[in-house]
């Protein structure tokens, strides 16, 4: 699928601190603020890894501040994608960053948790949902639960089981699932997809280096899925030098 060319030009109007970052891909840019969680490369590699139709629905829970909807939009021109997030503050700009891109109409954006997505959304009512979920759990190390960054990064306000329960019934039979995760967390995850009906049908590891272990994983599964499980070829970040891959340069920076 090749991505969609458009230009936008015009201004925006940034809150303190907020700054305007280029996605690197059909001149979007997004709203960011370095006191919240900013999107990292995991991101970036989930939008690639997912295997939306362009007609689906797709729900991305934890948007943050909205990178997965607007990559996956450029890309794959899929016809809505909701973000929700527990922070209204990253909701808000990435409202904003919509509006921005001029693809309001195609995303929405809602101040939620996802333990409440019934209230919001009808069941089995998305095609394709993706997650990049907090990483920690909430007591590990010392966390400070009032601070923006650690709600992304710690189960906070929700946990892994609570996505991933809620991704199976919010999703339609047979549609998608996709995260990514730390490894440490692979048979967790895989173990509850499994508990909530959602067959595991890809996974592929992620490796700063190919002489270095996985510390992250994308995993795709189908609610209602017979067994198969396809293992791709590992992605590898980093040559030996420690520059991008040829691999990764085609994610990060399509356009080149």
């Amino acid at each position: 699928m090749k991505w969609r060319k458009r230009i936008v030009v015009q201004r925006v109007n940034l809150k303190e601190t907020e700054r305007l970052d280029d996605l690197l891909v059909d001149d979007l840019r997004l709203i960011q603020n370095p006191a919240y969680f900013c999107f990292s490369l995991d991101a970036v590699l989930l939008a690639n890894f997912a295997s939306p139709k362009n007609d689906s629905k797709v729900l991305d829970i934890g948007t943050g501040s909205g990178i997965i909807p607007h990559l996956m939009q450029a890309k794959y021109q899929v016809k809505k994608i909701y973000g929700i997030d527990i922070q209204a503050e990253l909701i808000d700009m990435a409202k904003r960053s919509a509006k921005y891109n001029k693809v309001e109409d195609k995303l929405e954006f809602i101040n939620l948790n996802i333990k409440d997505g019934l209230e919001i959304f009808k069941r089995e009512s998305f095609d394709y949902i993706v997650s990049n979920p907090p990483y920690m759990k909430a007591k590990s190390g010392k966390v400070n639960l009032e601070d923006k960054v650690a709600i992304a990064r710690h189960e906070i306000e929700c946990d892994l089981e609570d996505i991933i329960r809620m991704s199976s019934q919010l999703l339609k039979y047979r549609g998608k699932v996709a995260y990514v995760y730390r490894t440490q967390r692979l048979a967790e995850l895989l173990s509850l997809m499994d508990k909530y009906n959602l067959a595991t049908k890809r996974l592929r590891l992620i490796h700063s280096q190919i002489d270095k272990e996985a510390k992250l994983f994308l995993v795709e599964g189908v609610k209602g899925g017979g067994v198969g499980l396809d293992v791709l070829a590992p992605l590898i970040l980093n040559d030996e030098n420690g520059n991008y891959t040829e691999e990764v340069k085609a994610i990060y920076f399509p356009e080149n």
